[in-house]
């Protein structure tokens, strides 16, 4: 009942919110920070990066040679999380259950480790969710999986391949029918390239744009949940299971989402998904803004380790990069330095 009552203030806010159009300033001081080559965004490149309010694109931009566009489709990799509990959210109106869906969206369920990008079982043409479950073991009921005391958040993609077989009914789903059914509920474009709902969706950086959007404007139901049932998913806040985010940082984890520490200023916190490869969508945590940082460095996926700071990656460099988009933004003054919140 709770889950469902946010959902509905929610609406309401969304539909009477008034949010003051950013100044030209803003978006210089955002255009020259991203185009810098004096701080982290040099790392990124090449890369596409937007903003924009739940009424559309305030300024989309290109930044090096090659850079990947507003329309051409990338592999987004772990925003593909954010897709999918969105995707859950929609079919079940908001009412998300307790013991079934909050678990396995927050990664606190007890699913067996889910190797999805190195199994064939998961990778192969003709692969469907369940024969993915199969190779990693996950052989459900979803019973079996329920929390341990203590909670633990543990960053894996089987908690999403669990739910979407033994939760959704799709099990039997391939690449196309999985394309099929989130299309058909959150009225984008995006493909899969395997059956890994918590990392396969490749997609246009304007269509992931447009779904932001929808989570802002309240017309997918998971804009009213962003940031509930968050549990702790770093060691800064006591989390001792295993996080792929800043080790510093006490950040959280919500319904398929990040919650990012909040500093106070408006650029601070928000909620977040950010992929393997240098994709990091974020909305602001008054739900005023949202970015886009789109980069797709599959050689430096290739090259990094499980003990590789996050801030030496694709994914970290693209957070880091946006936080200084998002700053200068806010702020309306160009930034050079290192961020961090």
């Amino acid at each position: 009942m709770r889950i469902r009552i946010v959902v509905l203030l929610w609406s309401v806010l969304a539909s009477t919110s008034v949010v003051a159009a950013p100044s030209s300033r803003s978006v210089e001081a955002a255009t020259e920070t991203a185009a810098s080559t004096q701080n982290i965004c040099r790392e990124v490149r090449p890369f596409y990066w937007e903003m924009g309010t739940a009424e559309g694109k305030v300024v989309g931009v290109s930044v090096g040679l090659l850079a990947p566009t507003a329309t051409r489709p990338m592999n987004v990799a772990s925003a593909s999380k954010w897709l999918y509990g969105a995707y859950v959210a929609q079919v079940l109106d908001g009412q998300l259950r307790v013991d079934v869906d909050v678990p396995f969206l927050t990664f606190i369920s007890t699913t067996p480790r889910l190797a999805a990008g190195r199994s064939s079982e998961c990778r192969k043409g003709r692969s469907t969710v369940h024969g993915c479950n199969l190779s990693g073991d996950i052989l459900g009921p979803l019973g079996l999986y329920l929390p341990r005391s203590p909670k633990q958040f543990v960053y894996q993609p089987g908690h999403l391949e669990a739910h979407a077989d033994y939760a959704m009914g799709l099990g039997a789903a391939t690449v196309r029918e999985l394309e099929e059914a989130l299309e058909g509920r959150l009225h984008v474009d995006l493909s899969f390239t395997s059956v890994n709902v918590a990392g396969g969706v490749r997609m246009a950086p304007g269509e992931y744009a447009k779904f932001l959007r929808g989570l802002m404007t309240g017309s997918l139901k998971l804009g009213g949940l962003l940031g509930t049932s968050s549990v702790c998913a770093t060691a800064a806040c006591g989390n001792t299971g295993d996080s792929p985010w800043f080790l510093e940082e006490p950040a959280h984890y919500s319904l398929a989402h990040w919650v990012e520490p909040d500093e106070g200023p408006e650029w601070s916190g928000g909620f977040s998904s950010a992929g393997l490869l240098g994709f990091y969508p974020w909305i602001s945590k008054d739900r005023s803004t949202y970015l886009v940082v789109a980069s797709e460095h599959l050689l430096g996926a290739v090259t990094q380790r499980v003990s590789t700071p996050l801030d030496e990656t694709p994914s970290g460099r693209a957070v880091l990069c946006g936080r200084l988009i998002k700053k200068a933004y806010f702020t309306g003054q160009p930034q050079s330095g290192a961020p961090r919140k």
